[in-house]
């Protein structure tokens, strides 16, 4: 774009700084400008910067509407807490430097057009602070950054401000070596899927999945990887996620590898690590999802020696299930041979399938 262009895009968007209350009601801040973007430093209270990036948002998608492609801002942004320095430069005005300024803009450099990314720091610090951030900060990835460092960083959006998408730089590092890796020394001693159908109109489906994980390799098992697939597209907030161990504590995403309308792929940490041979160590994961195609597969990324698929519904006409096994490698679907068996009440039919001795790559899908 021309230079006047940009001169004027800059302007517009210290108007629009200039106009949020956010900024205009702290007093302690330092403002230090970079050309095209600035810094600036809230030396109290850790929830500020979050609060003016998202006022920004609402100022500029006001401005936005209904401008050419050529007129739009758009604006990324990272956020951080840490140590700064005040300095004063030749004509004696305060400048913000140091180690907190920096990886505040490595954090920002990750980011695409509309995202407000967060570092590990700043976010831990705003979950605590208070429930309503749990909705809009979700954890992204580790990544590396200059030198090797290696920096945990949060995305944080909702409907009306930031960028849900995974960073197109985050993309570069996530990898299948990262779910490998996540899988490879470990093998399922018992799985429990269980499917119950809510509601038959809208097809909405209640998934409960149990796995009893035993880890093969000497090195400890920190976090595992989930995937699940949809029928329509929907966010991972939307699908009532819980992910809990053993003890019925809530096991935390420790970042996201996938968010797409039809696919997530995201990975939990463990309470306390799973231990070479260690027993009983469970995790369950549960959610709501719509399922208008009326089918559920599974696929084993390792071995298993007991699988346990179960399907219940309210008794009434047009509910047909049967068991299909799928090999990837031939392309062949048949049904399974595997009898199950029918435990029927009043209200409900309650149909199991059990195998032993699933092997990694083996399928499994129910239609019903």
């Amino acid at each position: 774009m021309s230079t006047n262009t940009q001169i004027k895009k800059i302007k517009v968007l210290q108007n629009c700084i200039k106009e949020c209350i956010t900024y205009n009601n702290s007093k302690d801040k330092i403002i230090t400008t970079t050309g095209d973007g600035m810094v600036i430093g809230f030396l109290h209270r850790p929830d500020l910067p979050l609060k003016l990036a998202i006022e920004l948002h609402e100022k500029l998608s006001s401005y936005n509407k209904a401008k050419l492609p050529s007129e739009i801002i758009k604006i990324r942004i990272g956020l951080h807490s840490g140590n700064i320095y005040i300095v004063d430069d030749i004509l004696g005005n305060q400048n913000l430097w140091g180690s907190g300024i920096i990886i505040a803009k490595r954090i920002m450099d990750f980011g695409d057009s509309g995202h407000v990314l967060l570092s590990q720091r700043m976010a831990e610090d705003l979950l605590e602070l208070s429930d309503k951030y749990n909705r809009i900060i979700k954890p992204l990835q580790e990544l590396v950054v200059k030198h090797g460092q290696k920096i945990m960083i949060y995305n944080a959006f909702d409907q009306t401000f930031g960028n849900a998408d995974i960073p197109k730089k985050a993309l570069e590092q996530i990898t299948r070596a990262d779910a490998f890796h996540l899988t490879k020394n470990t093998l399922y001693n018992f799985v429990n899927v269980s499917i119950k159908i809510l509601d038959i109109d809208s097809m909405l489906v209640q998934h409960k999945r149990t796995y009893e994980i035993i880890n093969t390799s000497d090195e400890p098992i920190k976090e595992i990887l989930h995937g699940i697939a949809t029928d329509i597209p929907q966010s991972l907030d939307a699908l009532n996620l819980k992910v809990y161990d053993e003890q019925n504590n809530e096991m935390k995403i420790s970042r996201i590898l996938t968010n797409y309308p039809y696919q997530k792929e995201f990975a939990t940490m463990f309470n306390a690590p799973i231990l070479k041979n260690e027993r009983g160590r469970t995790y369950t994961i549960e959610y709501q999802v719509k399922e208008p195609e009326r089918f559920f597969a599974n696929t084993f990324l390792v071995d298993c020696a007991q699988f346990e698929l179960e399907l219940e519904y309210t008794n009434c006409n047009g509910i047909n299930p049967i068991l299909y096994e799928i090999s990837h490698e031939i392309d062949e679907t048949k049904k399974s041979s595997i009898v199950p068996t029918v435990k029927k009440s009043e209200n409900t039919t309650t149909i199991c399938w059990i195998k032993n001795k699933i092997t990694k790559g083996e399928t499994y899908q129910i239609n019903w």
